[in-house]
């Protein structure tokens, strides 16, 4: 029998119609856990939700959310919260990522990668707060190497990892003395949606390009291999870990 690390808690997941959202919330309902799903893709949101019940027998609820719109994100939260009356853990996923020559990028370009990428989480977070702390819940986000190393032709991307990561930090060290943990990943190259749909940019710089993990046989990374890690921050046998950005790229930003 697996593990049911998630059997009486309550997860709400982010950006979970695709990709990493979707692999992890697969991965906690096949460890029992009651999932919200929250995306701007409330279709592929409810298809995940129906996979998990299907698979997993969890119950699983889909809830629509824009992360460019504040008031959006506080009613997801109160939404959630109100379906079952507590929230165990937050993982905050939805993100988009946008790259370009800097010297291309406009204002506009840039407010949107912050809004849905690290201000949405500011919103989330502060209205699940009180949540968390009644059930001494934790939080886990999804940020980026690219956050901490930077990555050419995605500077607004890579900040905004980067204030996930510091905003992690600092809420740890917060709110650990009333027991909420925070936790931040940061994926390298990974095979989703997204990176799949990207197009060669003009005069793009392959010298300075991301480079693959080293890890023998791996092009890059799948969902799954970032779900697990996911599986294991939201879970009580990081019941000691908190305010830890953990790096799942094979080696890919090292030596």
């Amino acid at each position: 029998m697996g593990l049911k690390r998630f059997d009486n808690k309550v997860v709400l997941i982010t950006g979970a119609a695709t990709g990493i959202g979707r692999a992890t919330a697969l991965r906690l309902a096949s460890e029992g856990a009651t999932l919200i799903l929250a995306d701007r893709n409330l279709e592929g949101a409810e298809k995940v939700c129906a996979a998990a019940v299907e698979q997993f027998g969890v119950r699983a609820d889909a809830i629509a959310y824009d992360a460019a719109d504040k008031e959006s994100a506080r009613r997801m939260v109160d939404s959630a919260i109100s379906l079952h009356g507590r929230l165990d853990s937050l993982i905050n996923n939805a993100g988009i990522y946008r790259r370009d020559h800097f010297a291309n990028q406009t204002g506009e370009e840039w407010a949107l990668v912050f809004g849905i990428n690290l201000e949405s989480v500011f919103h989330i977070v502060q209205q699940a707060l009180p949540a968390l702390v009644a059930s001494r819940g934790n939080v886990v986000c999804t940020a980026s190497t690219a956050g901490l190393d930077g990555i050419a032709y995605a500077a607004a991307y890579a900040a905004s990892k980067a204030g996930i990561i510091a905003m992690t930090k600092s809420l740890a060290t917060e709110y650990g003395p009333k027991g909420v943990r925070f936790n931040a990943i940061c994926p390298g190259r990974v095979t989703t949606e997204i990176s799949t749909g990207l197009a060669p940019m003009e005069n793009q710089d392959p010298a300075i390009m991301v480079k693959p993990p080293k890890l023998a046989g791996k092009e890059s990374g799948s969902p799954e291999d970032i779900a697990s890690a996911f599986a294991y921050l939201a879970s009580d046998d990081a019941c000691f870990v908190s305010g830890s950005i953990l790096v799942v790229d094979g080696a890919q930003t090292v030596g």
